[in-house]
């Protein structure tokens, strides 16, 4: 947990991620002092990459070890790199500020995520129907597959299919807030003001496009199903976030 008692990662022995391997006798653990990485969808095609790691900075930390009934409550210290000259400030500046980035990045993914999930169930229903479709439940699944398209574009480029992809074609919003990352995250420092006017500007534009999307799946999806179900047929369901 971090000097304000907030869960940064947990460890278990039955966990298919951050999973905790342990033996019979003394065991060690050794926390590499990284955050939780950036959510990710396979083949995505990013210039910049996921937002990578994010290093603890400097402070007082709490581990919680617990085993069947029994907790215990361990403090320990992170010391700064004394090779580097950066103020306790600074290094909080710089880990609050990669968190917001990843978060934003990660708030792309979910929506990228929900927009595929839900435009492929479109697809699949209409496809199911085949000719016994209604024509007007037809145009208004393609209508609605079209917008949803219109607003996954605004948040990653979907022309990109390999690497070389991203030189031929601008890079969108998910792309352009690993790059702030990368750029915040190469040294140890607090972000540059350019790195933070930048953030706000996508962050504005990310939120748009989120809007958007929830107007979709909050006023389109719900026409579309209700057309389903008047026609007796199973509906479309919203992915998690």
């Amino acid at each position: 947990m971090d000097p304000a008692g907030k869960l940064i990662k947990r460890f278990t022995t039955n966990a298919k991620e951050n999973e905790l391997t342990i033996k019979k006798g003394f065991n060690q653990f050794v926390w590499d002092l990284k955050y939780p990485e950036a959510e990710k969808i396979d083949g995505l095609i990013l210039w910049n990459g996921i937002p990578g790691s994010i290093i603890a900075a400097p402070g007082n930390y709490t581990a919680r070890f617990q085993f069947n009934k029994d907790t215990l409550l361990v403090p320990f210290t992170v010391l700064a790199d004394p090779n580097y000259k950066c103020s306790q400030a600074d290094y909080e500046a710089q880990l609050n500020f990669l968190i917001q980035v990843r978060d934003k990045f990660n708030q792309t993914m979910i929506a990228i995520r929900q927009i595929r999930q839900t435009r492929q169930q479109i697809s699949e229903f209409i496809n199911r129907q085949g000719k016994t479709c209604p024509a007007a439940l037809k145009a208004m699944g393609d209508s609605l597959s079209k917008k949803l398209t219109a607003v996954e574009e605004l948040l990653h480029q979907t022309k990109a299919k390999s690497g070389q992809d991203v030189l031929n074609f601008p890079i969108r919003l998910d792309d352009k807030l690993g790059g702030v990352f990368d750029m915040a995250n190469s040294g140890n420092m607090a972000p540059p003001q350019q790195a933070k006017t930048v953030y706000t500007e996508l962050a504005v534009q990310v939120d748009q496009a989120l809007a958007q999307l929830q107007t979709l799946l909050d006023s389109g999806v719900k026409e579309f199903n209700k057309a389903i179900v008047e026609n007796k047929l199973p509906v479309i369901v919203i992915a998690e976030k």
